[in-house]
């Protein structure tokens, strides 16, 4: 027979741990001259050639340490920029809305 099995109370109270746990992560002191809004925007358009780059050297696509929300804030705007970017260029090579060949 096996033993008893887990109820959803132990599944709780070992989440309940775990996130007590990782919220005693230390961070490092943030300084004047780390990243911020405008690099974490720059870093966010460019983190898919980043992404790519990093598979055959030591890139990282995220500055750490940084200056937290407003570099966070600047990447996510910046990262969705780029996705942007690629997925209108790849509709236009596709034949999508930006490219009208009735002319042709």
């Amino acid at each position: 027979m096996a033993g008893p099995s887990w109820t959803s109370g132990r599944w709780c109270l070992v989440a309940a741990i775990l996130i007590t746990l990782g919220g005693c992560a230390t961070q490092p002191a943030t300084a004047p001259n780390q990243p911020s809004f405008l690099s974490g925007l720059f870093h966010g358009f460019f983190a898919i050639a980043g992404l790519i780059g990093s598979l055959f050297f030591h890139i990282r696509i995220y500055a750490f340490p940084n200056s937290g929300f407003w570099y966070d804030a600047g990447f996510l705007p910046g990262f969705g920029a780029s996705v942007l970017v690629l997925i209108l260029s790849s509709m236009a090579r596709i034949g999508g809305f930006l490219v009208s060949r009735e002319g042709s």
